[in-house]
């Protein structure tokens, strides 16, 4: 795992706490140094801008005009600690690295997989652990994980990881084949038949198999990968001040009362870590 060491964030990664004691018991408060580090043009209109491409409940949707979810409440209570509120905004999926990196946002969380071709974009500031599942017809029971998707049309959200580990099967599948069925909504396509198998992030998939009956998840979750939350590689100072507010959450109980409150408990990571994907 690689940490951002920036003076901000040096002494908090040691034990992962936003509060210690240093020259003799001389208090230092991690989150104010966070706050008085942050970038000035943010510190000077009390927000930040945040990306989502809300198509992912339970982790980011929209209830009427309004965001929601498990990364919208994460993100809002990161602001909070920093003294900050969070202007949402509508971002395509495969748009958000080059919003992150433009600064047209200054982060993004859309339970994004941390990949190392996406550190090349922005940091990651790990926040929680979600494999991948597989969605099939009620009754089609355990396929076999990747290798029983040949031969079968699988529906993958574009621009995720998933079209990704769809077309990379498909390179093994030999004379038997793989389509692959692009789509914004994976598992509808299964139930509507369009589809015969869907790969997803386990708490979508978990939600969308108790939405439709018809439906079920095929086997255990494939290779849990870190969700990150996004921020500009040359915002160092933004980065290190979201960790240490996420360390505040995870220290105090807030963090696991959201996982529980969204229904994701298997999924607490509680590193902190920056770039801790692979």
């Amino acid at each position: 795992m690689r940490f951002v060491a920036v003076a901000v964030g040096v002494a908090l990664l040691a034990g992962g706490c936003t509060a210690a004691q240093v020259d003799g018991g001389v208090p230092v408060d991690r989150l104010a140094e966070a706050r008085a580090a942050l970038p000035a043009d943010i510190a000077k209109r009390g927000s930040l801008t945040g990306g989502t491409d809300p198509t992912f409940e339970p982790m980011t949707f929209m209830k009427g005009s309004a965001f929601t979810g498990l990364d919208v409440d994460i993100a809002e209570a990161i602001g909070q600690r920093l003294g900050l509120t969070i202007e949402w905004r509508n971002v395509p999926f495969g748009e958000l690295l080059d919003k992150v990196a433009g600064h047209d946002i200054d982060f993004s969380i859309s339970s994004m997989f941390d990949r190392s071709q996406r550190q090349e974009k922005a940091d990651f500031v790990d926040y929680l652990n979600a494999g991948t599942s597989i969605v099939v017809p009620k009754g089609a029971g355990d396929i076999g994980g990747m290798p029983g998707l040949c031969g079968r049309r699988v529906a993958a959200q574009p621009d995720t990881v998933f079209v990704e580990m769809a077309r990379a099967q498909k390179d093994s599948c030999g004379s038997r084949g793989l389509t692959v069925v692009l789509s914004t909504s994976p598992s509808m396509d299964v139930r509507d038949k369009k589809a015969d198998a869907a790969l997803n992030d386990f708490p979508i998939a978990a939600l969308d198999v108790e939405k439709m009956p018809v439906l079920e998840l095929s086997g255990p979750q494939i290779e849990a990968i870190p969700y990150g939350i996004g921020v500009a590689k040359d915002r160092k100072a933004l980065t290190a001040a979201v960790q240490t507010a996420l360390y505040s959450l995870i220290n105090d109980g807030t963090y696991d009362s959201l996982l529980d409150k969204w229904k994701v408990k298997e999924g607490a990571l509680r590193t902190g870590a920056i770039n801790g994907g692979a």
